[in-house]
Protein backbone atom coordinates (compact mmCIF):
# COMPACT_ATOMS: atom_id res chain seq x y z
CA UNK A 1 0.00 0.00 0.00
CA UNK A 2 1.15 3.50 -0.70
CA UNK A 3 0.31 6.41 1.50
CA UNK A 4 1.59 7.61 4.82
CA UNK A 5 -1.16 7.53 7.45
CA UNK A 6 -0.73 9.09 10.87
CA UNK A 7 1.01 7.00 13.55
CA UNK A 8 -2.30 6.19 15.26
CA UNK A 9 -3.61 4.65 12.03
CA UNK A 10 -5.64 5.60 9.00
CA UNK A 11 -9.26 6.44 9.96
CA UNK A 12 -10.07 8.36 6.76
CA UNK A 13 -13.56 7.66 5.38
CA UNK A 14 -15.06 8.95 2.12
CA UNK A 15 -18.84 9.05 1.59
CA UNK A 16 -20.05 9.29 -2.04
CA UNK A 17 -23.80 9.95 -2.26
CA UNK A 18 -25.85 12.48 -4.24
CA UNK A 19 -28.19 12.99 -1.25
CA UNK A 20 -26.65 15.50 1.17
CA UNK A 21 -29.07 14.35 3.87
CA UNK A 22 -27.19 11.03 3.81
CA UNK A 23 -24.00 13.00 4.40
CA UNK A 24 -25.57 14.44 7.55
CA UNK A 25 -26.49 10.94 8.71
CA UNK A 26 -22.90 9.78 8.38
CA UNK A 27 -21.72 12.86 10.29
CA UNK A 28 -24.07 12.05 13.14
CA UNK A 29 -22.80 8.48 13.29
CA UNK A 30 -19.07 8.96 12.68
CA UNK A 31 -18.19 12.65 13.19
CA UNK A 32 -15.71 13.31 16.01
CA UNK A 33 -17.92 16.12 17.35
CA UNK A 34 -20.94 13.84 17.72
CA UNK A 35 -19.41 10.48 18.56
CA UNK A 36 -19.54 9.42 22.18
CA UNK A 37 -16.27 7.77 23.17
CA UNK A 38 -18.03 5.82 25.90
CA UNK A 39 -20.60 4.49 23.41
CA UNK A 40 -17.88 3.35 21.00
CA UNK A 41 -15.95 1.64 23.77
CA UNK A 42 -19.16 -0.11 24.81
CA UNK A 43 -19.78 -1.14 21.19
CA UNK A 44 -16.28 -2.61 20.77
CA UNK A 45 -16.59 -4.45 24.08
CA UNK A 46 -19.86 -5.98 22.86
CA UNK A 47 -18.22 -7.11 19.59
CA UNK A 48 -14.72 -8.08 20.65
CA UNK A 49 -14.68 -8.35 24.44
CA UNK A 50 -13.01 -6.08 26.96
CA UNK A 51 -10.52 -3.65 25.37
CA UNK A 52 -8.48 -0.61 26.32
CA UNK A 53 -10.25 2.74 26.28
CA UNK A 54 -10.14 4.52 22.94
CA UNK A 55 -8.36 7.86 22.63
CA UNK A 56 -9.85 10.89 20.93
CA UNK A 57 -7.34 10.41 18.10
CA UNK A 58 -9.21 7.24 17.06
CA UNK A 59 -12.16 9.27 15.66
CA UNK A 60 -12.94 9.09 11.97
CA UNK A 61 -11.89 11.74 9.45
CA UNK A 62 -14.79 12.23 7.04
CA UNK A 63 -14.93 13.63 3.50
CA UNK A 64 -17.94 13.79 1.17
CA UNK A 65 -18.66 13.75 -2.56
CA UNK A 66 -22.01 14.04 -4.34
CA UNK A 67 -21.04 12.34 -7.62
CA UNK A 68 -18.91 9.36 -8.62
CA UNK A 69 -16.51 11.43 -10.73
CA UNK A 70 -15.86 13.77 -7.83
CA UNK A 71 -15.26 10.83 -5.47
CA UNK A 72 -12.82 9.16 -7.86
CA UNK A 73 -10.80 12.39 -8.13
CA UNK A 74 -10.73 12.75 -4.32
CA UNK A 75 -9.43 9.19 -3.99
CA UNK A 76 -6.76 9.85 -6.60
CA UNK A 77 -5.64 13.09 -4.92
CA UNK A 78 -5.55 11.41 -1.51
CA UNK A 79 -3.30 8.71 -2.91
CA UNK A 80 -0.98 11.28 -4.54
CA UNK A 81 -0.62 13.25 -1.30
CA UNK A 82 0.04 10.02 0.63
CA UNK A 83 -3.10 10.40 2.73
CA UNK A 84 -5.22 7.58 1.26
CA UNK A 85 -8.74 6.76 2.37
CA UNK A 86 -9.19 3.49 4.24
CA UNK A 87 -12.91 3.10 3.44
CA UNK A 88 -15.38 4.54 0.93
CA UNK A 89 -19.17 4.27 1.31
CA UNK A 90 -20.57 4.47 -2.26
CA UNK A 91 -24.25 4.89 -3.15
CA UNK A 92 -25.51 2.83 -6.11
CA UNK A 93 -27.82 5.47 -7.64
CA UNK A 94 -26.27 8.90 -8.26
CA UNK A 95 -27.96 10.50 -11.27
CA UNK A 96 -26.96 12.00 -13.61
CA UNK A 97 -23.39 10.68 -13.24
CA UNK A 98 -21.84 7.23 -12.86
CA UNK A 99 -23.61 4.67 -10.74
CA UNK A 100 -21.96 3.15 -7.70
CA UNK A 101 -20.70 0.04 -9.50
CA UNK A 102 -18.83 2.03 -12.17
CA UNK A 103 -17.61 4.42 -9.49
CA UNK A 104 -16.19 1.51 -7.49
CA UNK A 105 -14.36 0.15 -10.54
CA UNK A 106 -12.83 3.59 -11.20
CA UNK A 107 -11.88 4.03 -7.52
CA UNK A 108 -9.98 0.73 -7.51
CA UNK A 109 -8.08 1.87 -10.58
CA UNK A 110 -6.94 4.91 -8.60
CA UNK A 111 -6.37 3.06 -5.29
CA UNK A 112 -6.50 -0.75 -5.32
CA UNK A 113 -6.17 -0.97 -1.52
CA UNK A 114 -9.25 0.99 -0.45
CA UNK A 115 -12.15 -0.89 1.20
CA UNK A 116 -15.52 -0.28 -0.51
CA UNK A 117 -19.00 -0.43 1.02
CA UNK A 118 -21.73 -0.28 -1.65
CA UNK A 119 -24.93 1.26 -0.25
CA UNK A 120 -28.23 0.53 -1.98
CA UNK A 121 -31.95 0.65 -1.27
CA UNK A 122 -32.85 -1.17 -4.49
CA UNK A 123 -32.07 -4.41 -6.28
CA UNK A 124 -30.57 -2.74 -9.34
CA UNK A 125 -27.79 -5.32 -9.58
CA UNK A 126 -27.67 -8.96 -8.59
CA UNK A 127 -24.61 -10.23 -6.75
CA UNK A 128 -23.62 -12.16 -9.87
CA UNK A 129 -23.75 -8.94 -11.94
CA UNK A 130 -21.64 -7.12 -9.37
CA UNK A 131 -19.05 -9.91 -9.41
CA UNK A 132 -18.99 -9.93 -13.20
CA UNK A 133 -18.27 -6.20 -13.28
CA UNK A 134 -15.95 -5.85 -10.29
CA UNK A 135 -14.54 -9.33 -9.84
CA UNK A 136 -14.40 -11.27 -6.59
CA UNK A 137 -12.71 -9.19 -3.89
CA UNK A 138 -12.27 -9.26 -0.13
CA UNK A 139 -12.37 -5.43 -0.19
CA UNK A 140 -16.08 -5.22 -1.12
CA UNK A 141 -19.11 -5.14 1.21
CA UNK A 142 -22.79 -4.46 0.35
CA UNK A 143 -24.91 -2.45 2.85
CA UNK A 144 -28.69 -2.34 2.42
CA UNK A 145 -30.54 0.95 2.96
CA UNK A 146 -32.07 2.03 5.26
CA UNK A 147 -29.19 1.04 7.53
CA UNK A 148 -28.87 1.07 11.30
CA UNK A 149 -26.31 3.33 12.93
CA UNK A 150 -24.50 0.35 14.42
CA UNK A 151 -24.09 -1.22 10.95
CA UNK A 152 -22.32 1.88 9.65
CA UNK A 153 -20.23 2.20 12.80
CA UNK A 154 -19.26 -1.46 12.75
CA UNK A 155 -18.21 -1.35 9.09
CA UNK A 156 -16.27 1.89 9.44
CA UNK A 157 -14.46 0.71 12.55
CA UNK A 158 -13.72 -2.84 11.33
CA UNK A 159 -12.70 -1.91 7.79
CA UNK A 160 -10.37 0.92 8.83
CA UNK A 161 -8.64 -1.46 11.24
CA UNK A 162 -8.43 -4.05 8.49
CA UNK A 163 -6.85 -1.48 6.17
CA UNK A 164 -4.27 -0.66 8.84
CA UNK A 165 -3.43 -4.35 9.40
CA UNK A 166 -3.01 -4.91 5.65
CA UNK A 167 -0.83 -1.81 5.40
CA UNK A 168 1.48 -3.02 8.18
CA UNK A 169 1.79 -6.47 6.59
CA UNK A 170 2.53 -4.99 3.17
CA UNK A 171 5.25 -2.76 4.61
CA UNK A 172 6.85 -5.72 6.34
CA UNK A 173 6.79 -7.76 3.13
CA UNK A 174 8.34 -4.87 1.18
CA UNK A 175 11.08 -4.57 3.80
CA UNK A 176 11.69 -8.31 3.67
CA UNK A 177 11.92 -8.34 -0.14
CA UNK A 178 14.33 -5.39 -0.14
CA UNK A 179 16.62 -6.99 2.43
CA UNK A 180 16.53 -10.28 0.51
CA UNK A 181 17.40 -8.43 -2.70
CA UNK A 182 20.34 -6.76 -0.94
CA UNK A 183 21.50 -10.08 0.45
CA UNK A 184 21.16 -11.65 -3.00
CA UNK A 185 23.44 -9.00 -4.53
CA UNK A 186 26.09 -9.66 -1.87
CA UNK A 187 25.76 -13.42 -2.30
CA UNK A 188 26.06 -13.12 -6.06
CA UNK A 189 29.35 -11.25 -5.64
CA UNK A 190 30.67 -13.95 -3.32
CA UNK A 191 29.70 -16.68 -5.77
CA UNK A 192 31.53 -14.90 -8.62
CA UNK A 193 34.62 -14.81 -6.42
CA UNK A 194 34.30 -18.53 -5.78
CA UNK A 195 33.92 -19.18 -9.51
CA UNK A 196 37.12 -17.22 -10.15
CA UNK A 197 38.95 -19.30 -7.57
CA UNK A 198 37.61 -22.48 -9.16
CA UNK A 199 38.83 -21.43 -12.61
CA UNK A 200 42.32 -20.84 -11.21
CA UNK A 201 42.25 -24.48 -10.14
CA UNK A 202 40.80 -25.83 -13.39
CA UNK A 203 43.02 -28.87 -13.19
CA UNK A 204 41.03 -30.05 -10.19
CA UNK A 205 38.14 -31.03 -12.46
CA UNK A 206 40.00 -34.07 -13.79
CA UNK A 207 41.15 -34.93 -10.27
CA UNK A 208 37.57 -34.76 -9.01
CA UNK A 209 36.38 -37.11 -11.73
CA UNK A 210 39.21 -39.49 -10.89
CA UNK A 211 38.44 -39.15 -7.17
CA UNK A 212 34.81 -40.19 -7.69
CA UNK A 213 35.99 -43.45 -9.29
CA UNK A 214 38.81 -44.01 -6.76
CA UNK A 215 36.65 -43.73 -3.66
CA UNK A 216 38.00 -40.32 -2.58
CA UNK A 217 34.54 -38.73 -2.93
CA UNK A 218 31.88 -39.94 -0.53
CA UNK A 219 28.61 -38.98 1.14
CA UNK A 220 28.22 -37.83 4.74
CA UNK A 221 24.91 -37.37 6.55
CA UNK A 222 23.65 -34.58 8.83
CA UNK A 223 20.48 -34.84 10.93
CA UNK A 224 17.39 -32.68 10.94
CA UNK A 225 16.08 -32.24 14.50
CA UNK A 226 12.61 -31.47 15.82
CA UNK A 227 13.26 -28.57 18.19
CA UNK A 228 10.53 -29.26 20.76
CA UNK A 229 11.30 -32.95 21.33
CA UNK A 230 14.97 -33.09 20.24
CA UNK A 231 14.03 -36.07 18.05
CA UNK A 232 16.01 -36.51 14.85
CA UNK A 233 13.42 -36.50 12.05
CA UNK A 234 15.42 -36.13 8.86
CA UNK A 235 18.79 -36.72 7.22
CA UNK A 236 20.59 -34.68 4.54
CA UNK A 237 23.15 -36.27 2.21
CA UNK A 238 26.26 -34.08 1.77
CA UNK A 239 29.11 -34.78 -0.66
CA UNK A 240 32.68 -34.78 0.70
CA UNK A 241 36.09 -35.05 -1.04
CA UNK A 242 39.18 -36.36 0.75
CA UNK A 243 42.07 -35.69 -1.65
CA UNK A 244 45.03 -38.12 -1.32
CA UNK A 245 47.61 -35.30 -1.08
CA UNK A 246 45.69 -32.10 -0.33
CA UNK A 247 43.43 -33.60 2.31
CA UNK A 248 39.85 -32.41 2.82
CA UNK A 249 38.62 -30.09 0.04
CA UNK A 250 35.60 -27.95 0.93
CA UNK A 251 32.44 -28.43 -1.17
CA UNK A 252 32.37 -24.64 -1.69
CA UNK A 253 35.50 -25.11 -3.82
CA UNK A 254 34.83 -28.22 -5.87
CA UNK A 255 31.06 -27.95 -6.41
CA UNK A 256 31.34 -24.61 -8.31
CA UNK A 257 34.17 -26.22 -10.25
CA UNK A 258 31.93 -29.14 -11.17
CA UNK A 259 29.12 -26.76 -12.15
CA UNK A 260 31.36 -25.17 -14.79
CA UNK A 261 31.07 -28.38 -16.79
CA UNK A 262 28.87 -31.43 -17.15
CA UNK A 263 30.77 -32.99 -14.26
CA UNK A 264 28.02 -31.73 -11.91
CA UNK A 265 25.58 -34.07 -13.66
CA UNK A 266 27.81 -37.06 -12.91
CA UNK A 267 28.48 -35.82 -9.36
CA UNK A 268 24.78 -35.18 -8.66
CA UNK A 269 23.72 -38.65 -9.78
CA UNK A 270 26.65 -40.14 -7.85
CA UNK A 271 25.40 -38.58 -4.59
CA UNK A 272 21.76 -39.54 -5.23
CA UNK A 273 22.65 -43.13 -6.11
CA UNK A 274 25.18 -43.53 -3.28
CA UNK A 275 22.78 -42.22 -0.65
CA UNK A 276 19.88 -44.30 -1.98
CA UNK A 277 21.99 -47.46 -2.02
CA UNK A 278 23.14 -46.71 1.53
CA UNK A 279 19.57 -46.47 2.76
CA UNK A 280 18.71 -49.81 1.17
CA UNK A 281 21.90 -51.42 2.56
CA UNK A 282 20.95 -50.30 6.06
CA UNK A 283 17.41 -51.50 5.50
CA UNK A 284 18.51 -54.99 4.45
CA UNK A 285 20.81 -55.16 7.49
CA UNK A 286 17.94 -54.38 9.85
CA UNK A 287 19.11 -50.84 10.64
CA UNK A 288 16.21 -48.42 11.35
CA UNK A 289 16.32 -46.52 8.06
CA UNK A 290 15.03 -43.05 7.35
CA UNK A 291 14.03 -40.73 4.54
CA UNK A 292 16.76 -38.38 3.39
CA UNK A 293 17.22 -35.19 1.39
CA UNK A 294 19.64 -34.82 -1.55
CA UNK A 295 20.79 -31.53 -3.07
CA UNK A 296 20.07 -30.95 -6.77
CA UNK A 297 21.92 -28.38 -8.89
CA UNK A 298 20.43 -26.03 -11.47
CA UNK A 299 22.25 -27.88 -14.27
CA UNK A 300 20.65 -31.17 -13.25
CA UNK A 301 17.23 -29.52 -13.47
CA UNK A 302 18.02 -28.04 -16.87
CA UNK A 303 19.03 -31.38 -18.32
CA UNK A 304 16.23 -33.01 -20.26
CA UNK A 305 14.63 -35.97 -18.55
CA UNK A 306 15.63 -35.01 -15.00
CA UNK A 307 12.51 -36.56 -13.45
CA UNK A 308 13.08 -39.79 -15.37
CA UNK A 309 16.69 -39.94 -14.17
CA UNK A 310 15.54 -39.68 -10.54
CA UNK A 311 12.95 -42.41 -11.10
CA UNK A 312 15.61 -44.62 -12.69
CA UNK A 313 17.88 -44.32 -9.64
CA UNK A 314 14.97 -45.08 -7.31
CA UNK A 315 13.96 -48.10 -9.39
CA UNK A 316 17.50 -49.49 -9.66
CA UNK A 317 18.30 -49.02 -5.96
CA UNK A 318 14.86 -50.10 -4.72
CA UNK A 319 14.37 -46.95 -2.65
CA UNK A 320 10.78 -45.76 -2.24
CA UNK A 321 9.91 -42.22 -3.49
CA UNK A 322 8.44 -41.35 -0.08
CA UNK A 323 11.90 -41.84 1.45
CA UNK A 324 13.43 -39.08 -0.69
CA UNK A 325 13.34 -35.28 -0.75
CA UNK A 326 15.10 -33.10 -3.31
CA UNK A 327 16.67 -29.83 -2.10
CA UNK A 328 16.79 -27.12 -4.77
CA UNK A 329 17.86 -23.49 -4.46
CA UNK A 330 15.20 -20.88 -5.24
CA UNK A 331 17.40 -19.33 -7.96
CA UNK A 332 17.58 -22.72 -9.70
CA UNK A 333 13.80 -23.00 -9.60
CA UNK A 334 13.31 -19.55 -11.09
CA UNK A 335 15.30 -20.38 -14.24
CA UNK A 336 12.74 -21.56 -16.82
CA UNK A 337 10.29 -21.95 -13.96
CA UNK A 338 7.45 -23.38 -16.06
CA UNK A 339 9.52 -26.36 -17.22
CA UNK A 340 11.05 -26.89 -13.76
CA UNK A 341 7.67 -26.85 -12.04
CA UNK A 342 6.17 -29.43 -14.41
CA UNK A 343 8.94 -31.96 -13.75
CA UNK A 344 8.94 -31.37 -10.00
CA UNK A 345 5.16 -31.70 -9.84
CA UNK A 346 5.40 -35.10 -11.50
CA UNK A 347 8.01 -36.25 -8.95
CA UNK A 348 5.97 -34.85 -6.08
CA UNK A 349 2.98 -36.80 -7.35
CA UNK A 350 5.15 -39.94 -7.07
CA UNK A 351 5.75 -39.12 -3.39
CA UNK A 352 9.13 -37.36 -3.60
CA UNK A 353 9.39 -34.29 -1.34
CA UNK A 354 10.48 -30.94 -2.81
CA UNK A 355 12.38 -28.44 -0.63
CA UNK A 356 13.77 -24.95 -1.29
CA UNK A 357 17.34 -24.78 0.02
CA UNK A 358 19.21 -21.61 1.11
CA UNK A 359 15.94 -19.66 1.14
CA UNK A 360 16.45 -15.90 1.15
CA UNK A 361 19.60 -15.83 -0.99
CA UNK A 362 17.97 -16.29 -4.39
CA UNK A 363 16.40 -13.80 -6.73
CA UNK A 364 12.72 -14.69 -6.72
CA UNK A 365 9.78 -12.63 -5.57
CA UNK A 366 7.92 -14.11 -2.62
CA UNK A 367 4.76 -14.05 -4.72
CA UNK A 368 6.16 -16.89 -6.88
CA UNK A 369 6.30 -19.31 -3.95
CA UNK A 370 2.63 -20.20 -4.23
CA UNK A 371 3.25 -21.40 -7.81
CA UNK A 372 5.94 -23.89 -6.80
CA UNK A 373 5.26 -27.54 -5.83
CA UNK A 374 7.20 -27.38 -2.56
CA UNK A 375 6.77 -28.89 0.90
CA UNK A 376 9.60 -27.22 2.84
CA UNK A 377 11.72 -24.06 2.89
CA UNK A 378 15.16 -24.11 4.52
CA UNK A 379 16.24 -20.68 5.80
CA UNK A 380 19.80 -19.92 4.72
CA UNK A 381 22.42 -20.02 7.49
CA UNK A 382 23.42 -16.40 6.79
CA UNK A 383 20.14 -15.28 8.39
CA UNK A 384 20.59 -17.60 11.38
CA UNK A 385 24.21 -16.72 12.25
CA UNK A 386 23.40 -13.42 14.02
CA UNK A 387 19.72 -13.97 14.76
CA UNK A 388 20.28 -13.61 18.53
CA UNK A 389 22.13 -10.29 18.14
CA UNK A 390 20.92 -8.67 14.90
CA UNK A 391 17.31 -7.34 14.97
CA UNK A 392 17.16 -7.19 11.15
CA UNK A 393 18.02 -10.89 10.76
CA UNK A 394 15.54 -11.72 13.52
CA UNK A 395 12.78 -9.73 11.78
CA UNK A 396 13.46 -11.44 8.44
CA UNK A 397 13.36 -14.91 9.97
CA UNK A 398 10.16 -14.07 11.87
CA UNK A 399 8.52 -12.86 8.64
CA UNK A 400 9.56 -16.04 6.79
CA UNK A 401 7.98 -18.19 9.50
CA UNK A 402 4.75 -16.17 9.34
CA UNK A 403 4.64 -16.46 5.53
CA UNK A 404 5.34 -20.20 5.59
CA UNK A 405 2.67 -20.81 8.20
CA UNK A 406 0.12 -19.06 5.98
CA UNK A 407 1.21 -21.21 3.02
CA UNK A 408 1.31 -24.38 5.17
CA UNK A 409 4.97 -25.02 4.44
CA UNK A 410 7.43 -26.71 6.78
CA UNK A 411 10.38 -24.48 7.74
CA UNK A 412 13.87 -25.68 8.63
CA UNK A 413 16.52 -23.37 10.12
CA UNK A 414 19.95 -24.23 8.69
CA UNK A 415 23.30 -23.57 10.31
CA UNK A 416 22.18 -23.58 13.96
CA UNK A 417 25.36 -23.51 16.06
CA UNK A 418 24.45 -22.08 19.48
CA UNK A 419 21.84 -22.37 22.21
CA UNK A 420 21.12 -18.64 21.83
CA UNK A 421 20.17 -19.07 18.17
CA UNK A 422 17.94 -22.02 19.05
CA UNK A 423 16.15 -20.05 21.80
CA UNK A 424 15.33 -17.17 19.41
CA UNK A 425 14.10 -19.62 16.77
CA UNK A 426 11.92 -21.30 19.38
CA UNK A 427 10.22 -17.99 20.16
CA UNK A 428 9.34 -17.65 16.48
CA UNK A 429 7.76 -21.10 16.38
CA UNK A 430 10.64 -22.90 14.65
CA UNK A 431 9.82 -26.60 14.67
CA UNK A 432 12.87 -28.00 12.83
CA UNK A 433 16.58 -27.13 12.88
CA UNK A 434 19.83 -28.42 11.45
CA UNK A 435 23.42 -27.54 12.24
CA UNK A 436 26.58 -28.15 14.24
CA UNK A 437 24.75 -27.45 17.51
CA UNK A 438 23.28 -30.93 17.15
CA UNK A 439 25.78 -32.80 14.99
CA UNK A 440 28.40 -32.42 12.29
CA UNK A 441 27.89 -34.34 9.03
CA UNK A 442 28.60 -38.04 9.72
CA UNK A 443 30.23 -40.80 7.73
CA UNK A 444 28.04 -43.72 6.67
CA UNK A 445 29.62 -46.18 9.11
CA UNK A 446 29.10 -43.76 12.02
CA UNK A 447 25.50 -43.36 10.90
CA UNK A 448 24.96 -47.09 10.85
CA UNK A 449 26.32 -47.57 14.38
CA UNK A 450 24.45 -44.68 15.89
CA UNK A 451 21.19 -45.37 14.10
CA UNK A 452 21.17 -48.71 15.83
CA UNK A 453 22.22 -47.18 19.15
CA UNK A 454 19.61 -44.44 18.97
CA UNK A 455 16.74 -46.65 17.87
CA UNK A 456 15.76 -47.08 21.51
CA UNK A 457 16.31 -43.41 22.43
CA UNK A 458 13.31 -41.04 22.34
CA UNK A 459 15.51 -38.00 21.71
CA UNK A 460 19.00 -36.51 21.80
CA UNK A 461 20.38 -36.44 25.33
CA UNK A 462 22.80 -33.64 26.18
CA UNK A 463 25.63 -36.15 26.62
CA UNK A 464 24.96 -37.64 23.19
CA UNK A 465 24.62 -34.22 21.59
CA UNK A 466 28.01 -33.15 22.91
CA UNK A 467 29.53 -36.38 21.59
CA UNK A 468 28.13 -35.68 18.12
CA UNK A 469 29.22 -32.04 18.07
CA UNK A 470 32.83 -32.89 18.94
CA UNK A 471 34.45 -34.69 16.02
CA UNK A 472 36.45 -37.59 17.48
CA UNK A 473 39.85 -38.72 16.28
CA UNK A 474 39.53 -40.42 12.93
CA UNK A 475 36.20 -38.98 11.83
CA UNK A 476 32.80 -37.58 12.68
CA UNK A 477 29.91 -39.32 14.44
CA UNK A 478 26.19 -39.45 13.80
CA UNK A 479 22.46 -38.99 14.21
CA UNK A 480 19.10 -40.72 14.36
CA UNK A 481 16.16 -39.83 12.19
CA UNK A 482 12.47 -40.39 11.61
CA UNK A 483 9.83 -39.61 8.99
CA UNK A 484 10.38 -36.77 6.58
CA UNK A 485 6.83 -35.52 7.20
CA UNK A 486 6.15 -36.06 10.92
Amino acid sequence: MSGNPAPDGNRRVLVIDDNTAIHDDFRKILSPSRLSEAALDEFETMLFGQSEQRSADAAFELDFATQGEQGVEMVRQARVTQRPYAVAFVDVRMPPGMDGIDTTARIWQADPDIQIVICTAYSDHTWEQILKKLGRSDRLVVLKKPFDNIEVLQLADTLTQRWQSSDVMQRHLQMLQQVIADRAAATQFERRAQDTQARLRAGMADELRTGMRAGQVGVHYQPLVEVATRRAVGLEALVRWQHPTQGFIAPSLFIPLAEESDLILELGEFVLRTASEQIKTWERAGVPVVPLAVNISALQLQRGGFADSVRRVLRETGMQPEQLALEITESALMENMKERVAELQSLRADGVGIEIDDFGTGYSSLSYLKQLPIDTVKIDRSFIHNIDSNPVDAAIVSAIFAMAQTMRLRVVAEGVETQGQLQVLGRYGCAYAQGYYFSKPLRAEDCRKLLIELAARPAFTETLRMALVKEPQGGSRLVAVGNRKP
